[in-house]
């Protein structure tokens, strides 16, 4: 494809998501991705993954579109653009909540939405919307990729991906490199109907979430039932006390691991 017929695509593109955002087109008019990847995954596959904000039977769903409803209302009266996703450690189920939040924002028609894999050590998205990306966030951040190479579409209206690929042992220092500063820009400042999601490191095992907080909007906490000690949610609570923390998700509940109580928020 030319340049000039690739950068006239692109154009076409942000024409038809800033109509979104301009309240200009149909809530039924679909954004053609025509330059950016586009990986459809059937709605089996997403409820299968656990990803199930967009499912019309699935009773989890509603949790999601409540969780959704709450984080835009009070982005929208900040002007906040963008919204990371961590919790205290691994395995607390945040990248799921991420992923699922992503997915309920897109269905609103007056908002697109962009999913951020910044998890450098172990990136889970990709896993949620069964992507298989040869290319992830540490390629652009090594200088081998282009922000437009990485974006998937997964077939979910209005929602693109940008995921992570491999793992980085210095993560905390890619996160803070000039690219790392050029991408917060980048992405928030294209289209103002764009909200961003970003799937954040955990806080306490090393301090990836302090190198790029002032980059982030507002954030919000994913803590699992019973996994951490008062000491470990405190100190978690306390590294973001100078953030803007919309809230708290209470995942895992009830000896369920799927099962979430309604967030609390701040």
């Amino acid at each position: 494809m030319s340049r000039i017929h690739k950068a006239l695509q692109k154009a076409r593109e942000k024409r038809q998501e800033q109509q979104v955002s301009d309240g200009n087109s149909s809530p039924l008019e679909k954004i053609v991705y025509s330059i950016s990847k586009v990986t459809p995954i059937k709605t089996e596959d997403l409820e299968r993954n656990h990803v199930v904000s967009r499912s019309a039977s699935d009773p989890r769903s509603q949790i999601f579109r409540t969780l959704r409803t709450d984080v835009v209302k009070k982005m929208r009266a900040n002007k906040w653009r963008s919204i990371g996703i961590t919790s205290p450690s691994y395995g607390e189920g945040k990248s799921l909540i991420a992923s699922n939040l992503a997915a309920a924002i897109a269905m609103e028609v007056n908002h697109t939405a962009l999913l951020i894999d910044m998890d450098l050590r172990a990136p889970r998205v990709k896993d949620f919307f069964s992507i298989q990306p040869e290319q992830g966030l540490l390629d652009y951040l090594k200088g081998e990729a282009e922000i437009s190479d990485l974006l998937v579409n997964p077939g979910v209206e209005r929602l693109m991906l940008l995921p992570g690929v491999g793992e980085a042992q210095n993560s905390a220092e890619w996160l803070s490199t000039p690219k790392m500063v050029s991408l917060f820009k980048e992405v928030t400042q294209r289209y103002k109907s764009r909200i961003v999601i970003y799937d954040l490191p955990p806080i306490l095992p090393r301090d990836d979430v302090m190198t790029c907080a002032n980059h982030v909007d507002c954030f919000l906490m994913v803590i699992e039932e019973g996994k951490n000690s008062e000491v470990q949610i405190r100190k978690a609570m306390q590294a973001m006390e100078n953030s803007n923390l919309v809230g708290t998700v209470i995942n895992k509940s009830m000896a369920d691991e799927l099962a979430l109580k309604a967030p609390v928020f701040a």
